[in-house]
């Protein structure tokens, strides 16, 4: 993505109930794996690092990102080692192996060769290594939002699904989410493409009190990850294990 654009998330970050909401709901969906302290993560594609901060709280921190403002912000927080590197192949040796958990929120989707990059994901865990990735979901959802963020590409869970396992892993959740906001947004969507077709979509703040509200009403879905999937919604979340005979 262009600069300009990490520059506009930079500022919604921290308060845009879309970041808050999914922060909480990634905090949910790794507590519920019952990981020991401690353990290696990596945050490949880290962007500016919006979940740095909570991603340390679960142990050791490495993460990645190629854009150049998107990574000196990322390491302006001062939190784990963060490294210029980009999936699928372009990967410094700092990066090292074995780790625990590695995380892709809203990466996979930007990268040519998904497939591939899983591959190289999956190179990079241990033996008992766990990859949580999010993703948006319906390709028949695909909106100026999608152009503007140079999205490849969003999935339906079936595909995500053969992607992973393809790539050497084994499912154990996948889900749709963003579902208790997916009818108003399905309106917005199909209103934007029939009354404003060429309108670039813009991520903007709402008011305090829509803001507040949305957040809260998305947020609740945390309760849950790991163990209802949902059977729509305007993103999926996959939590896989590593198969080791492959």
């Amino acid at each position: 993505m262009e600069n300009k654009i990490f520059q506009k998330m930079l500022k919604l970050e921290s308060s845009h109930w879309w970041f808050v909401a999914r922060r909480k709901i990634i905090q949910r969906a790794i507590n519920n794996l019952d990981l020991p302290r401690n353990i290696r993560i990596l945050d490949a594609g880290c962007g500016n690092g919006d979940n740095l901060s909570l991603l340390s709280t679960f142990g050791d921190l490495v993460a990645f990102e190629k854009n150049e403002y998107a990574l000196k912000t990322a390491k302006s927080k001062k939190i784990g080692e963060i490294y210029k590197a980009e999936l699928p192949d372009k990967l410094p040796n700092t990066v090292k192996t074995n780790f625990d958990l590695i995380v892709l929120l809203d990466v996979l989707e930007h990268i040519d060769d998904d497939s591939k990059s899983l591959t190289t994901v999956r190179k990079l865990m241990n033996n008992k290594g766990i990859i949580l990735i999010t993703v948006p979901a319906f390709q028949w959802l695909w909106s100026e939002h999608d152009v503007i963020h140079h999205h490849k590409r969003r999935y339906s869970k079936s595909e995500l699904r053969e992607k992973l396992d393809s790539s050497g892993f084994r499912i154990k959740y996948i889900s749709y989410f963003n579902t208790l906001l997916f009818p108003f947004a399905l309106v917005e969507r199909i209103g934007q493409k029939i009354f404003s077709p060429s309108n670039p979509e813009i991520l903007e703040l709402p008011n305090n009190k829509i803001n507040f509200l949305l957040e809260k009403i998305f947020s609740l879905e945390a309760i849950f990850m790991n163990k209802i999937s949902l059977p729509f919604g305007l993103s999926l979340v996959a939590i896989a294990e590593k198969k080791n005979n492959v």
